[in-house]
């Protein structure tokens, strides 16, 4: 997030206006159904940056199957409607770090949160614009580093979750202790009342 990107409300209205074609669900390898061919997007996109298209080699990664790739593939599309802003259009230096933002930058979220959501909903818009521009080395213009840190940790999803699991881990495990101390206290109270 070293270097100033483009204005952040202007990218979350992007994101709000985004045209439904990019969120119906995306064609994987091997299955049946899909409608949009998610690495035609994405080698659409690297002309547009004036960058060299990725081949069919470096785009199989992208449709790796596995139960969040639906969910992947539906933010990447989204994502290329993103920064197919002209302000990304302008700097096709971004290409490595567009390369990566849509090969492992939005694995995690895609497990957790809805590709709807980031259209429809505006934290998870926000969180979302944040996320990307994160991977793209940028923060939101006229914020610092640690304006842009912060909003980010307070908006991210895949931390909340893990925080919400391991708390649901603890609750667990504190029950299971409460049931087996009943449990020996019990045993305890039997015993000091069964006639010998």
């Amino acid at each position: 997030m070293e270097l100033e990107g483009p204005v952040l409300e202007a990218l979350t209205h992007r994101l709000a206006d985004c045209p439904p074609e990019f969120l119906l669900a995306p064609k994987i390898p091997n299955t049946s159904g899909g409608t949009i061919d998610v690495p035609a997007l994405v080698a659409d996109h690297f002309r547009a940056l004036g960058r060299r298209a990725p081949g069919a080699a470096d785009l199989a990664p992208l449709v790796a199957n596995d139960a969040s790739t639906p969910a992947r593939l539906r933010l990447i599309s989204i994502a290329t409607w993103l920064l197919h802003d002209p302000w990304f259009l302008a700097r096709g230096d971004l290409g490595a770090k567009t390369w990566q933002l849509f090969l492992k930058g939005l694995n995690d979220f895609a497990r957790v949160v809805r590709p709807e959501a980031v259209v429809t909903d505006p934290d998870r818009r926000e969180e979302f614009v944040r996320l990307c521009l994160k991977h793209l080395g940028l923060r939101p213009s006229g914020e610092t580093i640690a304006q842009a840190a912060d909003r980010l940790t307070t908006l991210d999803s895949v931390e909340r979750d893990g925080v919400i699991r391991k708390t649901r881990e603890a609750e667990a495990r504190a029950r299971a202790i409460r049931e087996k101390m009943a449990e020996e206290a019990a045993k305890a109270a039997a015993q000091r009342y069964t006639p010998e």
